[in-house]
């Protein structure tokens, strides 16, 4: 990711330029719900995920989407009604450990999670926010599952943090809430002292730090559609491996051991 990194180089000049945050693999999965036996569209999927893992830390998040597809990009300004729930279900240092969260079917059979995309994504510093920006690799070009979800072939979306300090039901979308202590997430202090007593939805000013712990959430807003728009907005060309990327490898799993229409024939399962 060259270009990338000379971007950051470049930008780190002059703050009213895009700035590169972080940088590294995404993945969608889902899930279907209890006892279907034919995923025909979202009103059969129990959970939808969105897996990043930097380059820059050891670790992967996994999230969760609050409505089970990522947001609509819109050519006007995105309604609040528009803002997509999303909170960090897990932090996994051990690659071994996400595959067995989402692959295991031990608790309940025919759990395993469905694969529907992975790709090469970037948080940037635009302006006074943040934007979570990927490009889609595999497969080359969305199905009817990506379609069902959400998943563009590339696109941007604005990323803010909920204030753990303003636990307000309302201004979570999608039922999303913080509902006791035990569900915040367990930030140190040094961290908790980026959010203030003012605003509900904070942005990833400096760095991503406020999104690296678990039950930590976030709102997703559409933002920008396509390549050429992201890179002429947020002057950033995400750059996709040669020979795409290879889900198998990466997380150690045999196409054998789980569905995979959904990214070999773009299909849901």
């Amino acid at each position: 990711m060259g270009q990338q990194e000379q971007s950051k180089n470049n930008n780190n000049n002059n703050s009213n330029q895009p700035i590169i945050l972080e940088q590294g693999d995404i993945y969608f999965f889902y899930r279907p719900k209890k006892d279907v036996k034919e995923v025909k569209g979202i009103e059969d999927v129990r959970r939808f995920f969105m897996v990043t893992g930097p380059e820059s830390k050891q670790f992967y998040r996994l999230f969760v989407i609050g409505k089970k597809s990522l947001p609509e990009i819109r050519k006007s300004e995105a309604r609040a009604s528009e803002r997509y729930w999303a909170r960090v279900g897990g932090i996994f240092q051990d690659q071994n450990e996400l595959t067995k969260e989402l692959f295991s079917d031990e608790f309940r059979k025919g759990d395993v999670a469905r694969p529907a995309g992975l790709g090469k994504y970037v948080i940037v510093r635009h302006q006074n926010h943040a934007e979570l920006a990927y490009i889609l690799e595999t497969p080359e070009e969305p199905g009817e599952a990506q379609k069902e979800l959400g998943i563009e072939k590339e696109a941007s979306y604005i990323i803010s943090v909920i204030n753990p300090r303003k636990p307000a039901a309302s201004s979570v979308p999608d039922g999303g809430k913080y509902p006791s202590a035990e569900e915040l997430p367990a930030y140190p202090e040094e961290v908790l002292k980026e959010f203030n007593n003012f605003d509900i939805f904070v942005s990833l000013s400096r760095d991503t730090r406020l999104i690296d712990y678990q039950n930590a959430q976030v709102i997703l807003v559409g933002a920008r559609e396509g390549k050429e728009a992201i890179k002429k907005d947020l002057g950033i060309d995400i750059e996709e491996e040669k020979e795409g990327s290879n889900i198998f490898n990466k997380l150690k799993v045999r196409k054998d051991e789980i569905p995979i229409k959904p990214l070999t024939e773009g299909k849901l399962e």
